[in-house]
């Protein structure tokens, strides 16, 4: 058996709702027939046909208490199960949008956005720009393509409360034309000489993630290749917030120090 073959008979074991159920309910503690099709709301006789599968496959066992327990294998398939809820969910978003931009070590961990937010419309995507910048205490890390009017001044605000900034931006920054007089007279030139923000440049970013250090917001591109700032995954949960850092600092080591001031 080649390896399609062997993983393919893993996803026929797999592939019935009952049979999920189960191993969800088994990976809490182990648990009797009688139990089980209480809990699932189906016959005995029907848990009994499901887990004779699962054992045969080396999911689940049955233990000298008449208990059913979930195998390490049971275990390791189930966790791969976020990844295809996240993907089933958001199945019409992604016909029209590109995850193949991210690294291989980051698509394969998109299971942590399981039950993040979906925030759609750009108005709703902006807020909660602001709002993860607001809500900031620590430090906001962010990759962005563009920098939408407002954000600025709520930026610089919390920096003066001690938050540390470090932002990733692309070459082609859209950016408003008065935008660096302005960053002037708020402060931001000088906060950088002090050590307070640090930034660097990408050729090109084909995402916008923004973060605290309690939550995060990443916006994904387009079919084209442009972020698209009508839809962002938004969310507070641990696994998510260590994607995003990491993320983050993957390209932070790849992106190139800006070293040039404007002008007095």
């Amino acid at each position: 058996m080649d390896k399609y073959e062997v993983v393919s008979a893993n996803f026929l074991e797999l592939a019935s709702e009952q049979r999920l159920k189960i191993l969800s309910h088994l990976s809490t503690h182990p648990l009797r027939v009688s139990v089980l099709a209480k809990k699932i709301n189906v016959t005995s006789q029907e848990i009994h046909r499901n887990l004779e599968r699962l054992s045969n496959s080396g999911f689940v066992k049955k233990g000298v208490d008449e208990h059913f327990h979930i195998t390490t294998i049971g275990q390791l398939m189930l966790s791969q199960m976020p990844l295809m809820f996240f993907i089933t969910k958001n199945q019409k978003y992604f016909a029209s949008h590109d995850v193949g931009v991210l690294p291989i070590k980051f698509s394969r961990r998109l299971g942590v956005l399981e039950n993040c937010e979906h925030i759609k419309g750009v108005t709703n995507v902006l807020n909660k720009w602001k709002s993860i910048y607001k809500n900031s205490k620590e430090f906001v890390y962010d990759i962005t393509n563009e920098m939408p009017l407002g954000m600025d001044e709520i930026l610089l605000k919390r920096i003066k409360n001690g938050v540390k900034y470090r932002h990733i931006v692309s070459k082609d920054l859209d950016e408003p034309e008065d935008r660096t007089s302005n960053l002037q007279k708020l402060g931001y030139y000088d906060f950088i000489q002090k050590g307070k923000i640090e930034r660097k440049e990408l050729s090109k970013t084909k995402t916008v993630l923004i973060l605290n250090e309690n939550e995060a917001g990443i916006v994904f591109p387009t079919s084209d290749g442009e972020p698209d700032l009508r839809h962002m995954f938004y969310g507070d949960g641990t696994m998510f917030l260590d994607w995003c850092i990491d993320y983050f600092d993957f390209y932070w080591k790849k992106s190139k120090k800006i070293s040039k001031f404007p002008k007095r």
